[in-house]
């Protein structure tokens, strides 16, 4: 009889731990996001189920997401809405390449730095109660019952320019304060000090993408927002509620409960609107850009999109694009009162109407009209061609 020699046994036993080893691996997983068209997208957020997540990734709490091409990490955040905080969800910010596909693989975390805040805001007391905004991109404000009793009025939304991916509020704020104390102009806001600057006038209008009430063709607005609630603090997406008091539109009274999202690496708030008054008809709510002397406005698909290439106070500042876009589904037509162009949703007592509203600036990353409407008109495209997301095996641990 023949026995096996101690070299042939270790040959078996490595073949042995190598099937074992593979079998261990094999069932690791990879979350593939894809353009239905195999396009590349601009930045976006991807929103997974935590549940699903937790299913599918083992020891999820030890992981990071990671670009498997590029292994860059990718910023995440636990996310829950105010409907049904109990329902979790996994926000990834993504950016698909050209190919249209990106990959995503969850690996130890093993110490990895926390990859920094893509967006941010805050009320800033130390000007009365604005409230402002921001990601890399782009920055909002609006005002509140403050600046209201000091006799500064309106429920439009103001933009401040940035030419550089930093957070500018906190230093917007500080170096006009500062200005302000040393009776020094150049330290204000209004001027532009190589990162940007505030050169937006938004007075009585809606800025960019305020709200109102369309009757006999005439825009009632209401005034200052007069509470705001933080909903989600970053660091991939900022979320608040704004609430105004009632107010008349010939005659009715309503109320208005506006939430305004916005996510990294868009220039766009995604704005969800509700209004509530009394009775069973509707009313004409509406959403818009201001118009200033000597703007270029005009709009895009249908009317799908409205498209303001705008002047700003400091002739020296270039020009500030402003835009809106109707999402899928809904069911606006689009007006123009009082140098402002306007999405029109007629809607009954407690019904949500929904789009999208933001800005871009010519000494930043829109130099010209064309690149403006372009980045309208994909975004407007992306959010009617939902991301393809599927989980599949790979052999990662």
């Amino acid at each position: 009889m023949k026995y096996p020699t101690l070299n042939s046994i270790a040959g078996v036993l490595t073949l042995l731990f190598a099937s074992l080893a593979f079998v261990s691996t094999a069932h690791a997983q990879r979350l593939v996001v894809s353009d239905p068209n195999g396009h590349a997208r601009l930045p976006e957020v991807i929103q997974l189920p935590l549940d699903e997540v937790r299913g599918q990734v083992k020891e999820f709490d030890n992981k990071v997401a990671i670009d498997a091409a590029t292994h860059k990490t990718l910023t995440t955040q636990m996310y829950s809405t105010p409907e049904d905080p109990a329902l979790q969800f996994l926000l990834i910010a993504v950016a698909l390449p050209a190919s249209g596909r990106m990959e995503i693989d969850f690996v130890p975390a093993n110490g990895a730095a926390t990859p920094e805040p893509l967006v941010f805001g805050r009320e800033a007391p130390e000007r009365k109660d604005d409230f402002a905004w921001e990601n890399k991109m782009v920055a909002f404000r609006v005002y509140g019952p403050a600046l209201e009793a000091a006799g500064e009025i309106t429920s439009g939304i103001d933009v401040w320019s940035k030419r550089v991916p930093n957070f500018v509020i906190d230093s917007f704020y500080k170096h006009d304060a500062e200005g302000t104390r040393t009776h020094n102009p150049a330290l204000s806001y209004h001027k532009d000090d190589g990162v940007g600057l505030d050169s937006f006038l938004v007075g009585p209008t809606r800025g960019c993408g305020g709200t109102g009430v369309i009757s006999n063709g005439k825009l009632w607005v209401s005034k200052n927002y007069t509470r705001f609630n933080l909903l989600s603090n970053g660091p991939v997406r900022f979320e608040f509620e704004l609430t105004y008091a009632p107010w008349d539109a010939k005659g009715t009274q309503v109320t208005e409960t506006k939430r305004i999202t916005l996510d990294a690496g868009s220039h766009l708030n995604r704005i969800k609107s509700t209004f509530t008054f009394a009775g069973d008809g509707t009313i004409d709510a509406a959403a818009g850009l201001a118009i200033h002397s000597g703007a270029d406005f005009h709009p895009l698909d249908g009317g799908q999109i409205l498209s303001v290439w705008d002047t700003p106070q400091d002739p020296s500042a270039g020009r500030i694009a402003t835009g809106i876009i109707q999402l899928p589904g809904q069911k606006a037509t689009t007006a123009q009162i009082d140098s402002q162009a306007l999405l029109e949703f007629p809607i009954h007592s407690g019904q949500s109407f929904t789009y999208l509203a933001g800005s871009g600036w010519s000494k930043a990353d829109m130099p010209t009209p064309q690149a403006w409407d372009s980045y309208l008109q994909q975004e407007l495209q992306q959010a009617a061609r939902p991301l393809k997301i599927r989980w599949e095996k790979t052999h990662r641990q």
